[in-house]
């Protein structure tokens, strides 16, 4: 049966009948017979063609292509066709909305392109019926950037170590992401070319590279083909000045001063290298040259202190050049040349000195040949006046005046404020004969200045680090130490340092966990010099336990790990040990200490063999070392002798014991004999005693000797035993006695040498202990 639609349908297209109904049951007959008729009809009774399909929905979009550029919008309609629902819903590159990358879309048709350009510029735009989802409608958007990217200055040249600001001048007409990326390159980089921060603060190395051009490089985060650069030019200006007496006596040690003066607002590398050279020596014979100090000199130049000590023995030629070569820039060495004098006259040390307001130094002569009153200027004037200093008899308070003397020593007293010149001479001149003089270069400051070295340092927790200060302008070299931070409120939680400067991290670094170690000069407590210390979070690695072996041993051992920041096995995941770059089955029972397995291969030859502590987040420890080492080749003796009182060339090298051969609760050896004492064999007995034990020589060919000795970890035949001497007394048999007891039969020949021996014991691990005079050949 055919639907009353079909039915309405079809009666349309016949035409011919238009009845008017008056009454349901006239409606009912008409409908009737017409069901019956199509019945008829289809059954072949002959009917019009059939009825076309509906006309199909169709949906278009304007503008059907377009540009926009990054950051803009750009209003889209659609036209829906042959619809009852003309609504559509919009999509880019099919995903309704949009997103971040490829743009959005509103609920009206308004596009906003993405604020950064991406791979693919082509975006589609679709608008999809709602009434036919399977009809919709494109137009294509190609993304573009008109963006301009500046950089200001053009061109800079920039000091070593040196902040020089960039800054980057960014345009659009639309919205794009403003984000600059900040990059340099050059011939140097990435190590020696300096670094740029996110802001474009550029900061030049402190090492002048060999190719000093950097370029610097603005780039759009929004289209990377938009950038801009700049040509930095790093440049090295500072000064160095090397201050040298013109002449050093010979086996006199006279103080040099090389003083690195940084260009404005720079801080090229501190670093300066010395080297001593003659033609007429080399090495020794040319004098020894020993860096001192290096501290600050005021208004931000460095001095770096030597003291060269002049060869006994003059060399031929008789002067000597001091080179200092600074790291920064090696081209800008400068040297002194010091002569050697053999003919007679005077020194007077130092000969350099540096000394605040209002303090003294003892000035000292040294007479070579010579002797008679001497004569005692300051600035050219005699025994000096309060704007050069005095020269005063030694310790006088107040100051009694020297203007000639027949003492050797004086006292030179700095004035009260900076004199000019500055600095300036103290000289000394032997009284009848001028041309032999001396002379001190004197150096006067406000006030004391202390420094603290080293100036900057990171520590694990726990971490151990040793602080020296230098007090500049005083002889008094004494300073408080105090611990400063803003993590440091409660007492230790940054540490403690101790009288003589050695620094202890605290367990757990504080917060924040940058702190300050501070010397306060005890002879003016107004000047202090600090140094600045980083805790560390990370794991850590401070010591292992053993730190070193014996190359070879037969047996693995436990190694023990102390440090801080570990993660604990339990509850686990925890830390893992990774020795010789494997990671070993870990036990971590605290964040401080941690042990693994070493086995036999890892230890087989002489090497380094790294360590490191690898956490669950798999972030690395430093990285230790545990050194293997050759074994000792044989015994050696040193005798020593009034006349002979040093030996040279016997370096010892000596291991810790593995943890196969100390104790857990101590540091006792495992193979440390706790006991020794005759065995009867008789009996099977072995009477231990603490005294050495006596054994008799035969008087001719040799006898077996047995002995018995006890170890709280026990003695096993594995282990090796030897007796110290000449290789008369050895052992010949080893065997277990129960209880940790090794039984050892010696062979002892008539021709042994008398005297008290150590009996040596040596493990598979190659661990040592000596027993030293408990055997006793009589």
């Amino acid at each position: 049966m055919q639907s009353l639609s079909h039915l309405r349908h079809k009666k349309f297209l016949l035409g011919d009948y238009k009845p008017a109904l008056r009454s349901g049951a006239q409606m009912a007959a008409m409908i009737s017979s017409a069901i019956w008729c199509f019945g008829c009809a289809g059954a072949g009774g002959g009917s019009g063609p059939p009825p076309p399909p509906p006309p199909s929905i169709q949906v278009s979009v304007s503008p059907a292509a377009g540009t926009v550029l990054l950051g803009a919008t750009q209003s889209f309609s659609a036209t829906v066709t042959n619809a009852t629902d003309t609504s559509v819903s919009w999509s880019v590159n099919g995903i309704a909305g949009g997103s971040a990358q490829t743009g959005t879309i509103s609920s009206q048709g308004l596009y906003t392109a993405p604020a950064d350009l991406p791979a693919n510029a082509s975006i589609q735009i679709s608008a999809t019926s709602h009434q036919d989802p399977t009809k919709s409608g494109r137009a294509a958007v190609t993304l573009a950037s008109d963006i301009l990217v500046s950089l200001t200055p053009g061109a800079a040249s920039v000091e070593l170590g040196a902040l020089q600001i960039f800054q980057a001048g960014f345009s659009s007409s639309g919205h794009p992401d403003p984000t600059i990326r900040w990059s340099i390159s050059g011939a140097a980089c990435p190590n020696s070319c300096g670094t740029v921060d996110s802001n474009g603060n550029y900061t030049a190395p402190q090492i002048l590279p060999t190719s000093p051009s950097v370029t610097i490089t603005a780039t759009s985060a929004a289209d990377s083909s938009k950038h801009s650069s700049a040509t930095i030019r790093v440049i090295s200006t500072f000064l160095l000045q090397l201050a040298a007496p013109g002449t050093v006596q010979p086996g006199v040690t006279a103080a040099l001063v090389a003083t690195l003066t940084p260009a404005a607002n720079s801080k090229p590398s501190a670093v300066l290298n010395w080297s001593l050279s003659g033609t007429g020596c080399n090495g020794n014979a040319c004098g020894i040259l020993t860096v001192t100090t290096t501290q600050s000199a005021g208004g931000g130049s460095i001095a770096n202190n030597a003291n060269y000590t002049a060869p006994i023995v003059v060399p031929q030629p008789n002067t000597v050049t001091v080179t200092v070569t600074p790291l920064a820039d090696p081209s800008k060495k400068v040297q002194a040349t010091i002569t050697i004098p053999s003919a007679a006259g005077i020194s007077l040390s130092p000969l350099t000195a540096t000394l605040a307001a209002n303090h003294r130094i003892t000035l000292a002569v040294t007479e070579n040949g010579v002797s008679g009153s001497l004569n005692w200027t300051v600035n050219g004037v005699s025994g000096g006046n309060s704007i050069f200093g005095m020269i005063c008899a030694v310790g006088s308070n107040p100051c009694q005046t020297v203007t000639s003397s027949g003492a050797t020593q004086v006292d030179y007293v700095a004035p009260g404020a900076i004199p000019a010149p500055n600095p300036f001479s103290v000289a000394v001149t032997l009284a009848g004969n001028p041309v032999v003089n001396a002379a001190t270069q004197i150096t006067v400051i406000n006030h004391v200045l202390v420094s603290v070295q080293p100036s900057t340092v990171t520590l694990p927790p726990l971490g151990v680090q040793g602080f020296t200060a230098a007090v500049l302008g005083s002889s008094n070299q004494s300073v408080t130490w105090q611990i400063r931070g803003a993590g440091c409120g409660t007492s230790g939680a940054c540490g403690v340092i101790n009288p003589v400067g050695a620094y202890t991290a605290p367990s757990t670094p504080p917060t924040p966990a940058q702190l300050q170690v501070v010397a306060i000069s005890q002879d003016d407590a107004s000047q202090s010099g600090t140094a600045s210390i980083t805790i560390t979070s990370g794991a850590s690695i401070l010591s292992l336990h053993p730190a070193s072996v014996y190359a070879g041993g037969l047996d693995g051992f436990t190694l023990l790990v102390d440090g801080s920041g570990f993660t604990p096995t339990i509850p686990g995941p925890g830390s893992v040990l990774v020795i010789a770059g494997t990671a070993r089955i870990t036990n971590c029972g605290d964040s401080n200490s941690c042990t693994a397995p070493v086995n036999a291969a890892d230890v087989a030859q002489i090497a380094n063999v790294t360590v490191q502590v690898q956490n669950p987040n798999r972030t690395f420890s430093n990285s230790v070392t545990l050194v293997v080492a050759a074994p000792n080749s044989g015994e050696d003796i040193v005798t020593l002798t009034s006349s002979t009182p040093s030996a040279s060339g016997k370096d010892i090298t000596v291991v810790e014991p593995t943890t196969a051969g100390e104790d857990t609760t101590a540091t006792n050896l495992d193979l440390e004999v706790a006991a020794l004492g005759l065995f009867v064999t008789a009996s099977n007995t072995c009477n231990l005693a603490g005294n050495p034990v006596q054994l008799l020589r035969p008087a001719s060919g040799s006898a077996a000797a047995d002995i018995c000795l006890f170890s709280q970890a026990g003695f096993d035949t594995s282990m090796t035993y030897s007796i110290s001497g000449p290789g008369d007394v050895t052992v010949i048999a080893k065997q277990p006695a129960g209880l940790g007891i090794i039984h050892l039969t010696l062979q002892i020949p008539a021709t042994a040498a008398p005297g008290a021996r150590t009996l040596f014991i040596q493990n598979n691990n190659l661990d040592r202990t000596a027993a030293s005079g408990v055997l006793e050949i009589q």
